[in-house]
């Protein structure tokens, strides 16, 4: 009959925990792979404001922006290209804003590009009077009224010539005296050689009226009445 044996001592189990094998991943001699991450690079974008003509850029970028010149919102678009910004406004107002007529009347023959029709008033001392600048698209012309509509008559020469000797003297005047009849003229004096027509033709707020004069009056004749029309100041 076999002898007992006497059991073996059990082993004790091999427990190797998590900090001890960090431990040996980290002494001399271990193999290990360490990653690091590339630094963090921003990739280029479209600036919040719409880049000027040249400015510098990197990257190839298209972006779209709008702009308002007074005629409402206008597409733009701004590429970055060799560096550089290339903007493509278009056009500034589709259609243009219209032009406007001059503050001042231009003068006849100045240049302009759009079809025009102005008015101006001016008063040249007898009333305010119209004057018209047309724009044909190239230069104005003016059309207005003379600066009197009617126009004030010159001064009357004859009536600054006091005395019959230097009233003669002159071609264009006459010197009358009153003569026999009504209404007769009221006190001699200078006048012009033709007769007035109305009072449009009399200076100075004259008026045009009919009189006898002395037709005879140094010359060899017997008639003492004719009727001229003269300028008359008073009353």
């Amino acid at each position: 009959m076999p002898l007992p044996r006497k059991p073996k001592p059990r082993r004790k189990p091999f427990v190797v925990t998590v900090a001890q094998a960090a431990t040996v991943a980290l002494l001399p001699g271990c193999f290990s792979t360490v990653t690091q991450n590339p630094p963090y690079v921003e990739e280029p974008g479209c600036p919040n404001m719409m880049p000027t003509q040249g400015e510098p850029c990197n990257g190839e970028l298209t972006c779209n922006y709008e702009f308002d010149v007074g005629c409402g919102p206008q597409p733009a678009t701004a590429t970055c290209k060799d560096n550089a910004w290339s903007i493509d406004a278009g056009i500034s107002c589709n259609p243009p804003p219209p032009e406007v007529c001059p503050d001042e009347r231009p003068l006849s023959g100045e240049p302009c590009s759009s079809m025009l029709t102005c008015s101006y008033t001016f008063d040249y001392g007898c009333g305010p009077q119209t004057e018209t600048a047309t724009c044909d698209g190239m230069s104005w012309s003016i059309d207005g009224v003379p600066p009197c509509n009617p126009p004030e008559p010159p001064p009357d020469p004859c009536f600054f010539l006091t005395t019959e000797e230097a009233c003669n003297a002159d071609a264009t005047c006459r010197w009358l005296v009153p003569g026999c009849g009504v209404p007769a003229l009221p006190q001699a004096g200078c006048f012009a050689q033709a007769d007035c027509t109305d009072n449009v033709s009399c200076w100075g707020g004259a008026a045009c009226g009919e009189v006898v004069i002395d037709p005879c009056h140094n010359q060899p004749c017997d008639a003492c009445g004719m009727t001229v029309k003269v300028c008359l100041t008073g009353p």
